[in-house]
């Protein structure tokens, strides 16, 4: 920056001018007369002017340090920034601008049910505002902060679709779009451009961007889940079921809309680490045996060849141990489990227990043969019920949600078909999900289960 762009220099403030602009005014410190403070704002400036100062942004304001993918504030690109328990996200493109906020406002008035719904999955929206960063006046999109009450936060983003391109993008964006994340997105339909754990064992932050994402394909694309669930011991049960409480609802509404198509946007996966940290040391008691209600230890993931059909299980009750037990035949539709000691039918869920009770186990009441995403179907029916469960008893809050996020490529069907893009991806997540729902099954002991729902015997 020039002499022409700089007009007046005060202890504490600085007035910045770009051409045909009108001067802004900035505070970087207290305002006083102190020609030291004076001379340390000047080298605040040089340095901020070389990329080496953090932006400057108005009072109250900070970086939102928890953004893990998208453009980062880096001096060229515009970041988020955060204020009073609220997420500004920058209008850095006008068109992309004008759907993002067209689509929130439409699902903010709408009267469809199918609209209505999808308000409960994305974050709380508050208009837009206008704020001077870095001597330009930006308009931010003003968002809730979902990680506003968690402690350590962990934070994924899942870009949904192996389309990322939208109607009115150009031949030379296409075949960028195709390159990136290629294989996760032809495989699985989805792609991670970037995640942050919080580690249990020390509450280090580690973060993983989109180098990493890339280099991932349908095998690797677990570790990367195990190591933003902390499941070094084995995965958390009561992590998955709250997420996959997310993730069905999602899944549900996916299936079911025909209004939209949904491209480039993202699944937004957050839990908070001290909680995790909190549930696994009460199931875990050094010394002490465990109550009768805690949950055993959880199965370390190992991924083995599969069986022809996924196991199928039952849902949760209070009645004790599965009398299923192996028989010792395998066929080629998997090992044929012994009768039980009662007629087999699908449980429905008992009433609820005690809130000190552990989270509910899958209970095997079926052989093979069955489907086990039609076994499940109870359980998805019932999650409120079983979410409940899971709720901390003095706050009376989850520690783990999914929200849909960044709908700037989002365009109104042109059919009554489901955005089979959209729901492709968002199918394939759950699966794989429902698969360490099944490993951390306590019943389950001795079957390991990959991302496909396969199974295989320990």
């Amino acid at each position: 920056m020039g002499k022409s762009k700089v007009d007046s220099m005060r202890p504490g403030r600085l007035q910045l001018r770009s051409d045909n602009r009108k001067v802004k005014d900035f505070y970087i410190g207290a305002s006083d007369n102190n020609n030291n403070n004076n001379n340390e704002n000047d080298v605040k400036l040089r340095r901020h002017l070389d990329g080496e100062y953090p932006t400057l942004l108005p009072p109250n304001m900070e970086l939102f340090n928890n953004q893990v993918a998208g453009h980062m504030q880096d001096g060229i690109n515009l970041g988020m920034i955060k204020g009073k328990n609220r997420v500004y996200k920058p209008i850095t493109k006008e068109s992309c601008g004008r759907r993002e906020i067209g689509f929130y406002e439409d699902i903010t008035n709408s009267k469809d049910p199918i609209l209505q719904e999808l308000k409960q999955y994305v974050p709380k929206y508050y208009g837009t505002e206008v704020l001077t960063v870095d001597g330009k006046d930006v308009n931010y999109i003003v968002l809730d902060d979902v990680t506003r009450d968690f402690k350590e936060p962990c934070v994924m983003d899942i870009k949904i679709g192996r389309r990322t391109y939208d109607p009115l993008a150009s031949y030379e964006k296409i075949i960028k779009e195709d390159q990136k994340y290629h294989e996760t997105k032809r495989d699985l339909g989805f792609c991670i451009p970037g995640f942050q754990v919080f580690r249990i064992a020390n509450g280090r932050i580690s973060k993983y961007g989109k180098d990493y994402g890339k280099k991932l394909n349908k095998d690797t694309v677990e570790d990367a889940f195990k190591i933003f669930l902390n499941a070094n011991s084995g995965v958390s049960r009561t992590l998955i079921m709250q997420l996959l409480t997310s993730l069905w609802r999602i899944q549900n509404w996916a299936r079911k809309q025909r209004q939209l198509r949904i491209y480039s946007s993202s699944l937004l996966l957050v839990y908070d680490a001290r909680r995790l940290r909190q549930n696994l040391n009460n199931q875990q008691q050094p010394n002490q045996p465990p109550p009768t209600n805690e949950l055993p230890q959880q199965p370390t993931l190992k991924r083995v060849n599969s069986l022809n059909r996924p196991l199928s299980v039952a849902f949760p009750d209070k009645s004790g141990p599965s009398r299923n037990t192996f028989s010792g035949l395998l066929t080629k539709d998997g090992p044929i489990l012994g009768a039980p000691a009662s007629p087999t039918r699908i449980k429905q869920f008992s009433p609820l227990p005690d809130r000190k009770t552990a989270p509910p186990s899958l209970k095997r009441m079926h052989s093979f043969q069955n489907n086990y995403d039609k076994d499940l179907q109870c359980m998805k029916t019932d999650y409120v019920d079983i979410l409940d469960q899971l709720v901390n008893t003095r706050t009376n809050q989850t520690w783990a949600t999914v929200k849909m996020i960044d709908f700037a490529h989002v365009f109104p069907a042109e059919n009554c078909e489901p955005d089979r893009n959209f729901l492709e991806g968002v199918e394939n997540l759950v699966k794989i999900f429902e698969a360490f729902l099944i490993e951390t099954d306590p019943n389950l002991n001795g079957i390991s289960w990959n991302v496909n729902g396969s199974s295989g015997m320990r």
